[in-house]
């Protein structure tokens, strides 16, 4: 599933592909797209690219955007006129210069429409700071005497915006936390700490493109399934249902 180190990645692809192209067209079907303000978007020029959380915009001249969320399996290519459209293409942004954007996704649950102002959805949907340069003081004050266990914590995108099961694994793996601890029961010193885990791990996952084979051996995406031992005391990983998910952890490293 497209968590925020994907998203960014794809983010940056399109600031270096689509970046001020005109759209002639944008085609598709229910429910990947609502074509109610679709015939809106013919000559818009795409000024810039932004991305929220989970969340993907393609500011437009217009003032308005373009919002893409990924779903669990969706993804962006670029293709030329000649070329066909990819397998599982459910949507295309088609440009006048031929180019095709084309939004592809197997399971379905992604989603293209069209926003007014792209501050004003962030505000409507509740979205947290992003995770990526959320500034430790904020996180502090958001997280500072919450009963939910730092697990779900990490995940509700009303507090921080981004993060997604794999990612928050990773998280509190490196915090040395147990998933199931609530926030409350953490020291200042290690709740000081967790931003910094966060913004750490995000940007190493950036600055690699999200691609999982040139992950650390150290950390513990690799080694995330039950039965694989813990890169740093050769522990077995064990797993734990967090509200309905599970959380992959090492007994060890994470008291």
């Amino acid at each position: 599933m497209p968590e925020l180190p994907e998203v960014e990645t794809i983010r940056r692809y399109l600031d270096r592909t689509v970046l001020n192209r005109t759209i002639a067209a944008i085609s598709g079907t229910v429910p990947t797209i609502d074509p109610e303000h679709l015939p809106l978007l013919s000559g818009k020029v795409i000024t810039g690219i932004a991305r929220h959380g989970k969340f993907l915009f393609a500011d437009l001249d217009s003032g308005s955007s373009l919002v893409l969320h990924f779903g669990m399996t969706g993804d962006l290519l670029l293709v030329s006129e000649e070329d066909p459209d990819p397998p599982y293409t459910r949507s295309v942004v088609s440009f006048e210069n031929g180019s095709r954007l084309a939004f592809t996704d197997p399971r379905r649950f992604g989603r293209l429409g069209w926003v007014p102002g792209r501050e004003a959805f962030v505000a409507a949907r509740r979205l947290g700071p992003d995770a990526l340069t959320i500034a430790r003081e904020a996180f502090v004050a958001i997280a500072t005497g919450s009963h939910q266990r730092v697990k779900m914590f990490l995940l509700d995108q009303h507090r921080i915006a981004g993060i997604g099961n794999i990612y928050a694994d990773e998280i509190l793996f490196q915090a040395g936390i147990h998933p199931l601890r609530t926030l409350r029961e953490l020291d200042p010193v290690r709740l000081f700490l967790l931003p910094a885990a966060i913004v750490h791990i995000l940007r190493t996952a950036v600055e690699l493109s999200a691609d999982f084979d040139q992950y650390p051996d150290t950390w513990l995406i690799p080694h995330r399934s039950r039965g694989e031992r813990c890169p740093c005391c050769g522990e077995t990983v064990d797993r734990v249902m967090v509200a309905g998910r599970y959380a992959y952890f090492c007994p060890s490293c994470q008291k």
